[in-house]
């Protein structure tokens, strides 16, 4: 460790843990922290997140991390989704420890946490040349010590031994003597839903995933019809209101000529097919569009549609037929 001012970096994520971490460490004798947020696609909250930092006083930089995070469900294996976000987290925030001239990195990870225990974490941070440079207050005691612990920067008497299994308990105890809001949770990562994760997994093989797609993961209905095919279902105004903007030009918008009916969006590589496998596919994701609105199976029935792009409207006839999900639901 170098002499004069210690300096860390903070990767915050606006959570209670991450709140505790920092203010251990500035108990613990290091007060001047640098602290950032990393966007991703799948991180949600980050107005609530900004709003925390301004509360607590302290200045938070935003940095953008979209194309590392897009191509996380490609790593797969035993460490998706948090292992793989870990990596990727840790990776960026050791630029700016060098870059900067950082002494160490602060996060708010606990034991255990996501999956990864003590040998996990220590083998991410020698797998990214950060051995002795990642200090975790809220398991500090668990772990074998830090640079700047060894060196009596910071006192290591200060931090804690939590795990995931009593950390939350813990962690709402010290945060009202701390000055923390115990009622907020910082960002939402929606790969912490495991289904969520499983789609991710399935669907990132089968062409572009961007950001937008992220967006179409998240609702409740989304079926896969093929390889690049599938069907987004939109019932409530709500989820109405957020699957218009989602909408290519090339996508296929379709809905039963009914008050109230469900909104479908329909994405395919259409370049790639055939007339009739066009049209066949369009009479399909009708089919199971009336089929999910309830339509009796007695009779066909109208369905609307046309290609984003164009002003021209069909109809066509066809009987409902809910087709097999293969990816599950997110709940």
């Amino acid at each position: 460790m170098r002499e004069g001012n210690i300096r860390a970096v903070v990767l915050y994520s606006g959570s209670l843990a991450s709140g505790i971490a920092a203010k251990l460490v500035e108990q613990a004798g290091c007060t001047d922290l640098f602290f950032v947020f990393f966007r991703s696609p799948f991180f949600l909250g980050e107005e609530t997140v900004h709003q925390e930092a301004k509360r607590l006083g302290f200045p938070l930089r935003f940095v953008t991390l979209k194309r590392a995070f897009l191509r996380l469900p490609h790593e797969g294996g035993r460490m998706f989704p948090c292992g793989s976000c870990r990596r990727v987290l840790l990776r960026r925030v050791g630029r700016f420890l060098r870059g900067r001239k950082f002494d160490f990195i602060v996060t708010g990870e606990v034991v255990g946490s996501g999956g990864l225990y003590q040998e996990e974490l220590l083998a991410l941070d020698h797998e990214l040349g950060l051995e002795g440079r990642v200090l975790r207050p809220l398991s500090a005691k668990l772990l074998p010590p830090t640079r700047p612990e060894l060196a009596g920067v910071v006192e290591r008497t200060a931090f804690l031994d939590l795990t995931v299994e009593n950390a939350d308990f813990h962690l709402r105890k010290l945060a009202s003597s701390l000055g923390l809001n115990t009622n907020h949770n910082g960002r939402h990562c929606l790969l912490r839903n495991a289904d969520f994760a499983q789609r991710c997994w399935l669907l990132a093989q089968e062409g572009p995933f961007t950001a937008s797609f992220v967006r179409l993961l998240e609702f409740p209905h989304f079926v896969r019809l093929g390889p690049g095919q599938f069907l987004v279902i939109a019932s409530t105004p709500a989820e109405q209101v957020k699957l218009q903007d989602l909408f290519l030009p090339e996508d296929v918008r379709l809905y039963i000529p009914i008050p109230g009916s469900p909104l479908g969006l329909l994405r395919a590589p259409w370049t790639r097919m055939g007339p009739e496998e066009r049209q066949e596919l369009v009479h399909r994701a009708a089919a199971h569009l009336l089929a999910w609105a309830g339509f009796p199976q007695d009779r066909p029935w109208t369905v609307c549609f046309r290609a984003e792009e164009e002003e021209e409207t069909a109809r066509i006839h066809v009987w409902p037929r809910a087709l097999h999900l293969p990816v599950p639901p997110v709940k």
